[in-house]
């Protein structure tokens, strides 16, 4: 389904909208925060599927290159001037690959990366909380669930994205080109989404 053409059949003569595009390294918690956003503004368009199944920084930059561009000149989305590709992204063991996908952003006009050290769990924690964890979590999947009663929501709590945003911008550094430990890029996107789901939220 083209996105674009889906949105045209709904809002007649609107001709000058943009699209966000967000490419997940993660198959699900990723997948189903950002759906949330999706059903709010269809604007708001995930791409969960990877090329050749490689889910790793670059995996995600490759899909992207032949979703926009195809290889037989037939891409699948078309990417106009304004809409954004964000590439969101887990330090993990790809530190290598996260700085080659930088250097290839750095090629491509409103194409981003949101990195978080060491996990999407790290964006998570900041819907509740504005203090930085003081230490090293071996499992971030086990401590979110114990600081968050029931566990992360993502049915109702991405509704609390305005006070992730407050809370991880607040507690944000930068180790070189990387988040710091506990720390997440993904505040920069999220700034992205708010106001096309405001309304709703």
């Amino acid at each position: 389904m083209n996105p674009r053409k889906s949105i045209h059949e709904r809002i007649e003569g609107v001709r000058d909208f943009n699209l966000i595009y967000i490419f997940c390294e993660g198959i699900k918690r990723e997948v189903s925060y950002f759906d949330f956003f999706n059903r709010l503004n269809s604007r708001i368009i995930r791409i969960m599927d990877h090329v050749d199944g490689h889910q790793t920084p670059m995996g995600l930059f490759n899909t992207a290159v032949n979703k926009f561009f195809g290889s037989n000149g037939n891409p699948e989305f078309e990417f106009v001037d304004g809409d954004q590709a964000w590439f969101v992204v887990d330090t993990d063991q790809y530190l290598d690959e996260i700085r080659n996908l930088r250097l290839e952003l750095r090629e491509k006009n409103n194409w981003f990366i949101a990195q978080s050290n060491p996990c999407f769990e790290v964006w998570l924690y900041y819907h509740f909380y504005n203090v930085k964890p003081d230490q090293h979590i071996i499992n971030w999947k086990m401590f979110l669930n114990e600081k968050v009663v029931g566990g992360f929501d993502n049915r109702k709590h991405p509704y609390l994205i305005e006070e992730a945003i407050k809370n991880s911008k607040k507690n944000f550094s930068l180790n070189g080109e990387n988040p710091d430990l506990n720390c997440t890029e993904v505040h920069n996107l999220s700034e992205r989404i708010v106001p096309l789901v405001s309304i709703k939220l």
